[in-house]
This record gives C-alpha cells, sequence and structure tokens, in this order.
C-alpha cells in the first residue's frame, strides 16, 4: 500500500500526484461504498508520484508500441499534469506538438477559488515519419464544445463524443483503427461510429465497461455479443441516435 505526507514538500507539489492527495487527501483511500458510475472514484487516480510515473512511463509505452510512425495521438488530462507527460512521451518517441484546448462552454463546479471552464488534450504524433493532418487549414487549437450535462453524464470525467469526431476527423480517414486505452463512457466508440473509424477500447473497471457497452447500443440501436460467449449481456434500451 502506498503512504501519502499531508505536508508535501515544495518540490514535490508540482507533482500532479501531490497535488491532488495534498488537496483531498480522503481520496486516496478506497472507498466500500456503493456508488453511482459517475460518482465512483476513477482506478490508479490516487497513487504515490513514483507510481504515477510508472504508469505513464507504461502507458505512453503502450501508445508507442502500436501507434504508426506519423500519427497523432491525443491524451486529455488537467494542467496538474503540464509537467509529468512530456518526460515520458519524449522517452517513447512521441512528439508533443501542442495542447488542444476544450472550452467546456460552461464552468464546472470545484472546490477551488475558481470554476474550471476548460481540460487540455496533449497533441502530437509518433517520430519516425512525416506526421498526417486531415484537418482544414488554420484550425484553431481551442475547441468550444459543450460539456455533456451533469444529468446525463454517466462518468466522473466523461467527454462529449464530439471531441472523439474531431480528433478523429483530423488525425484518421474513414475506416482507419483508433486506440482508446481508457475506454471511459465510451464517447470513443461514439464518435468512431460516426465517423466511420474502427475503434478498440480499453476499461479496467467493469461497471465503466457495461456503461460503454450500454452506451454503444442506446446510440447504434446494435447489440454489443460478448465474444466468448456469443450473448448480448447487457438488455437493449430506446434508441438515443443523438448521444452527447
Amino acid at each position: 500500500s502506498s503512504s501519502y505526507s499531508l505536508k508535501p514538500t515544495a518540490s514535490s507539489l508540482f507533482h500532479h500526484q501531490s497535488m491532488d492527495v495534498a488537496r483531498h487527501p480522503e481520496k486516496s483511500k478506497p472507498t466500500q461504498k456503493k456508488l453511482r458510475a459517475k460518482d465512483r472514484p476513477l482506478a490508479n487516480d490516487f497513487v504515490s508520484d513514483d507510481e504515477f510515473d510508472r504508469l505513464l512511463d507504461a502507458w505512453f509505452g503502450n501508445i508507442a508500441r502500436v501507434l504508426v510512425p506519423g500519427r497523432g495521438f491525443y491524451i486529455w488530462g488537467g494542467y496538474a499534469n503540464l509537467g509529468n507527460y512530456p518526460p515520458f512521451l519524449k522517452k517513447h518517441g512521441l512528439y508533443f506538438s501542442q495542447a488542444v484546448v476544450w472550452d467546456k462552454q460552461h464552468p464546472v463546479l470545484t472546490r477551488k477559488d475558481m470554476m474550471g471552464c476548460f481540460e487540455l488534450a496533449f497533441y502530437g504524433w509518433r517520430e519516425g515519419a512525416a506526421h498526417r493532418f486531415y484537418g482544414p487549414n488554420n484550425v484553431p487549437d481551442l475547441w468550444p464544445i459543450k460539456k455533456i450535462p451533469p444529468q446525463q453524464t454517466e462518468h466522473l470525467t466523461a467527454k462529449p463524443a464530439e471531441l472523439a469526431v474531431r480528433a478523429m476527423q483530423y488525425s484518421t480517414v474513414a475506416g482507419e483503427h483508433v486506440l482508446d486505452l481508457f475506454g471511459g463512457s465510451g464517447s470513443t466508440l461514439i464518435g468512431a461510429q460516426r465517423t466511420g473509424r474502427k475503434s478498440f477500447l480499453m476499461e479496467l473497471d467493469p461497471l465503466y465497461c457495461d456503461v460503454i457497452v450500454d452506451r454503444f447500443q442506446r446510440f447504434s440501436g446494435q447489440a454489443a455479443v460478448l465474444e466468448r460467449t456469443g450473448t448480448s449481456p447487457i438488455p437493449m434500451k430506446a434508441r438515443e441516435e443523438q448521444m452527447r
């Protein structure tokens, strides 16, 4: 088990994990409460600084292992990650070109002095070949896209599918493969359905796996079949073609 200091040193405060644990130490402890999907703590969200670095190394290493040279990546995260991501991106030959700013169009309530209105994506590509970009000329790095309304949220950090749609349109063409190592609420899967891409998602939390399948079925009207059983374990619900 990991241990945390409630009074981190000045240097450790620059690390994403130390800042979060210092601000909300109670969140670093597991909970046995039965929570709604959107209220559940995220797996690996509060770990030691060393463990977080190990995870970053593994995550970005997996991205580099399968990403075609010259093809793009989008890694969403808060401002606190600004100092943590670049060293591991560089280590694995992932060129960090710029940050994309998601303007949520409506502030998010927080315990901070000011409400949060934006989120960042680290955008770049795997080194080794000229990068491919299929977006329009002079496209801005500010994406004003309304966040999912709280009453429709099914994941703690749910992203509107339009974010995935835009990234896919800028960095892939129809029929190509897209990988999301943090499936969450399945927005990448929905975006791939909308744009004709083939997506591959991974998600650690079984509850969120069910959320992804349920959202896919509601959006597409198709039953998701579990390969090892040949059955569809999640009941079909009413179609939601305009799902956010």
